[in-house]
């Protein structure tokens, strides 16, 4: 299947072997009644009910951002999907500023809102057959289309409940189409807290096990009916369960929901234990296959119907009643920015420091969108204009938030922000020019000299400065890379890219997952509690990255060393720091600065935060590594 925009480019045209509608945009203010009725509003956008000519009801989600590539891949992949646990695809509308989709009315909410938000009983025979649903849904997205899906955010709010309390899956927002040979790697990982497989995060590689991860951690909130992101005894719902099993299946019973595990059951919810405790095996070849688990699952529910004299439950013994799920509470940005927070540029201002955008001084390109050099003030200042991609996931929140730290956080290693241009749907962003570029382009993949040891050294300890300037402000930079420390004309280091931060003490109220593989704090991962030392896990790999020359994901060298954290680490373990320091530097560095600074990189990719130093101590051990590379020079010192 694939869409092609016609010639008006507003109009896009539906290729595949089935057959779905094309609605206009007055179709589907038709069918809503004008957006009348909302079912629930997400970070895509908002979801209304409607209804069709035949009177048929449906679901249309409404997309916020006119995002037509990523649009256009979601609905490749749900229309390739035809099966009974998945919600059927009926239509789309893409015009200017309305991108939607069109799917059948699902009646009775979500898993998560049976599970959490309802203290009705749910039999164990309704869990059982809600788990062999959604995994035969996967089983057949994994084994048996001609082209593979792997759905990649499994959860219980994506898997609905019709008006018989049948599942099906929804959301196919980062699902990807897959060869058979069902792998796919990324340097950008995206996936949902407490979900996401943890050994995606680290290193990139999706593949059908990733999903085997998830749908194990929705097992488990089945037999526990508690939120995967629960804390017991200090850790993550999901650890405290897989150390239980550890001791054997008896050894989880304390976490079973009280309701169904019982004498005459126990059995059987601890053959479901053992099953997602299999699935969330941190090993992908030990994960079972959904054919599998869909075979197990279907033998528990027949022993425990024989056990209970085919008695069936069909139905829950409760029933939502039909309404309209309010508006969630969100905060609505005022579209004017408060006055004097930075210089404010017009249009015609942009177009002219860049000879209206010019891609011949195009410098980079980011989430944002591209990056340009220009000229301001009679073109005596250099600058760089970063422009909004039309479909660049960042919009009005992200384009206010970095206006807003960056006018407010002024600081030697903090990337200056000159001003911006809101104007006739523009969003554009100056800052001071930086001559060298990023850090990554001093490192691997260019044709640019080396750096020395020191000057790497300079460049750690001015990115360590400006994250911790950024804490003691408590801000929350968020997944840091080698990309976002840009170097001025004289090296100095400074921190850039301010969007994505998150102010005030640390914070587990989201829900999405978004980063960098291989630098992912795996505890962030785990329960979405985002803190300074999710900043300081990253910053492991940044230091790691400057050590070593290479990104912290190379998939062209061998398995074992693809994952520079996984690798380096092993290597120190070993002995064997040699086989991972950039050639470069052999033979020039301090073995004292060498250990310290291995030494703080360890520290930093400690699993647990609360084993990570905090940036300060962080600093202070740098500039120890940088005094001891100091006193290398004119002495006779143990080198690597």
């Amino acid at each position: 299947m694939e869409l092609i925009q016609g010639s008006d480019r507003s109009k896009w045209t539906v290729h595949s072997n089935h057959s779905i509608t094309c609605f206009t945009k007055g179709e589907i203010e038709i069918i809503t009644d004008n957006y009348n009725t909302i079912l629930g509003r997400g970070a895509f956008g908002e979801v209304y009910k409607g209804v069709l000519e035949d009177q048929s009801k449906v679901a249309v989600k409404r997309f916020i951002c006119n995002v037509k590539q990523n649009f256009a891949k979601e609905l490749a992949v749900h229309r390739e999907i035809n099966h009974r646990n998945v919600v059927r695809l009926i239509g789309y509308c893409v015009e200017e500023n309305a991108v939607m989709m069109v799917t059948e009315y699902i009646a009775n909410g979500n898993l998560s809102e049976a599970l959490h938000h309802d203290n009705s009983p749910i039999p164990l025979d309704v869990r059982l057959r809600i788990s062999i649903e959604c995994a035969e849904a996967l089983a057949y997205m994994h084994s048996h289309m001609y082209t593979h899906v792997i759905h990649g955010d499994i959860k219980p709010a994506n898997i609905l409940l019709d008006g018989k309390f049948h599942a099906k899956l929804t959301d196919f927002g980062i699902s990807r189409l897959v060869n058979t040979d069902k792998t796919l790697y990324t340097e950008n990982v995206v996936g949902s807290i407490g979900y996401m497989d943890p050994l995606f995060a680290r290193d990139g590689l999706l593949t059908s096990k990733s999903d085997v991860y998830s749908f194990g951690v929705v097992l488990l909130e089945l037999i526990a009916r508690k939120r995967a992101i629960t804390v017991v005894d200090n850790v993550n719902i999901v650890s405290a369960f897989t150390n239980a099993l550890a001791r054997g299946t008896r050894g989880a019973g304390e976490m079973f929901d009280a309701e169904i595990a019982n004498k005459n059951t126990m059995k059987i919810v601890q053959g479901v234990a053992k099953i997602a405790g299999e699935c969330l095996i941190m090993e992908r070849e030990k994960r079972p296959e959904m054919i599998d688990v869909v075979e197990r699952l279907r033998v528990l529910r027949k022993a425990l119907h024989q056990h209970q004299g085919q008695h069936r439950v069909d139905l829950f013994s409760w029933v939502r009643k039909s309404k309209p799920v309010p508006p969630a509470a969100v905060t609505v940005r005022t579209k004017f920015l408060p006055s004097g927070l930075c210089r404010q540029f017009s249009l015609a201002e942009m177009k002219a420091a860049t000879n209206n955008f010019n891609w011949s001084l195009l410098v980079g390109q980011g989430a944002f969108g591209p990056v340009f050099r220009g000229k301001i003030d009679g073109r005596k200042t250099e600058v760089a204009i970063k422009r909004r991609d039309p479909n660049s996931m960042h919009g009005e929140d992200e384009f206010h938030t970095e206006i807003e730290m960056s006018s407010k956080i002024l600081h030697h290693n903090v990337m200056p922000l000159v001003g911006y241009c809101y104007e006739m749907g523009e969003m554009i962003l100056v800052y001071s020019y930086m001559a060298h570029g990023c850090l990554r382009d001093h490192l691997y993949r260019t044709k640019k000299p080396p750096l020395t040891w020191n000057r790497r050294l300079e460049i750690c300890i001015g990115a360590a400065r400006g994250l911790h300037c950024l804490h003691a402000s408590q801000v929350i930079y968020r997944n840091l890379k080698t990309t976002d420390i840009l170097l001025d004309k004289e090296w100095v280091a400074k921190v850039t890219d301010l969007a994505l931060c998150k102010t005030g003490p640390s914070t587990n109220e989201m829900t999405r997952v978004m980063g960098s593989g291989g630098i992912l704090d795996p505890e962030y991962v785990a329960t979405g509690r985002l803190t300074e030392k999710s900043d300081v896990y990253s910053f492991g790999g940044v230091l790691l990255e400057v050590l070593c020359a290479r990104s912290v994901l190379d998939l062209t060298l061998p398995k074992e060393q693809v994952v520079l954290v996984d690798w380096a680490l092993q290597c120190k373990t070993e002995g064997k720091l040699s086989e991972i320091v950039d050639p470069y530097l052999k033979g020039s560095i301090d073995q004292r600065s060498l250990e310290t600074f291995v030494g703080i990189a360890e520290r930093c990719l400690a699993s647990e935060g609360i084993h990570r130093p905090a940036m300060g101590d962080v600093l202070l051990d740098l500039e120890l590594a940088l005094r001891a590379q100091g006193t290398f020079q004119g002495r006779k010192s143990p080198v690597l």
